[in-house]
C-alpha cells in the first residue's frame, strides 16, 4: 500500500460509508492477491478522504461484517482471520500518517487499551490507539488479554487510564469484579477505567452497576469520554 502525504490538510472529505463499500472492501481483504485491498484504500485515499472517516465508516463496519458472516456460518474462521490480518495490516499503516498531527502536551496522559479475557478481536483497539496517540497520549497497548497478564501490566506501570473491548454480552457478567480486581492491583489507586466494544453497540448498559467510570461505543468520542473521566477523577 502506498504512503500517502503526512500533510494532514491533504485528507479533509469525509468518507461518510456505504453497504456497498464495506462488503466491497471485507471481501477485497479475502482476495487470494493481497494487493486488492491496498489498491481499495489506495483508492480511498485518493479520493482525499480523511483517515478518522475511513477508520470509523470503513475499515470497523467492514470488521464487523465478517464477525457476522462468522457467526451466521457465511464465512470460516480461515478467511475471516486472513481479512483481519490485513484491515490490521493497513490500519497500520494508515495510522502512521493519522498520527502526524498529533498534538504533543507537556504532561501527556497514559492508557491502556487491551481486549476483555475471552474477546479475540484487536483490531478495534488497534484503531481506538490511533485516536489516542493523535490526541497526544501515550499508548499501551496490551496484546495478551488474560487477566493474569491485566493485572500484571496494571500493577508494574502507571496509568491514568484503563480501556477495555468488550466483545460479547456473556462477558459483562463478570466484568464488575474483574473491574474491582483491576483497580485493586492498579499502581494507580484513583485509575479510570473506560468500556467498549460490539457488546455495547446493540444494548445499553449502566456504567457504575458495572464498576466504571464511563462506556465508549465510538471510536472517536472515546477520546473526549476519556478527557472527562479524568476530569472527573482530578476533582475528587
Amino acid at each position: 500500500m502506498e504512503q500517502a502525504s503526512n500533510d494532514a490538510q491533504t485528507f479533509h472529505a469525509q468518507y461518510v460509508g456505504s453497504h456497498q463499500d464495506v462488503e466491497a472492501f471485507a471481501h477485497s481483504c479475502m482476495a487470494l492477491e493481497a494487493t486488492a485491498s491496498s489498491q481499495f484504500m489506495d483508492d480511498m485515499v485518493g479520493h482525499e478522504f480523511s483517515i478518522e472517516s475511513l477508520f470509523l465508516n470503513l475499515i470497523s463496519p467492514a470488521a464487523r461484517w465478517l464477525g457476522e458472516q462468522w457467526e451466521n456460518d457465511t464465512l470460516d474462521f480461515t478467511q475471516v482471520t486472513l481479512a483481519l490480518q490485513r484491515m490490521h495490516h493497513i490500519t497500520h499503516q494508515l495510522g502512521y500518517e493519522f498520527q502526524a498531527p498529533a498534538h504533543q502536551t507537556d504532561d501527556p496522559k497514559s492508557v491502556m487499551l487491551a481486549s476483555a479475557p475471552g474477546s479475540q478481536h484487536l483490531l478495534g483497539l488497534v484503531m481506538v490507539s490511533e485516536f489516542f496517540r493523535k490526541g497526544g497520549w501515550q499508548v499501551t497497548l496490551e496484546i495478551t488479554n488474560t487477566e493474569r497478564e491485566l493485572l500484571h501490566a496494571v500493577a508494574n506501570e502507571w496509568f491514568d487510564l484503563i480501556g477495555l473491548s468488550v466483545g460479547l454480552q456473556e462477558q459483562l457478567l463478570d466484568m464488575a469484579s474483574l473491574i474491582s480486581r483491576l483497580k485493586k492491583f492498579s499502581r494507580n489507586p484513583n485509575v479510570g477505567v473506560l468500556l467498549g466494544g460490539p457488546a455495547f453497540l446493540n444494548q445499553q448498559h449502566d456504567p457504575q452497576f458495572l464498576g466504571v467510570d464511563a462506556i465508549a461505543t465510538d471510536a472517536s468520542a472515546a477520546l473526549d469520554i476519556a478527557a472527562n473521566v479524568l476530569k472527573a477523577k482530578a476533582a475528587h
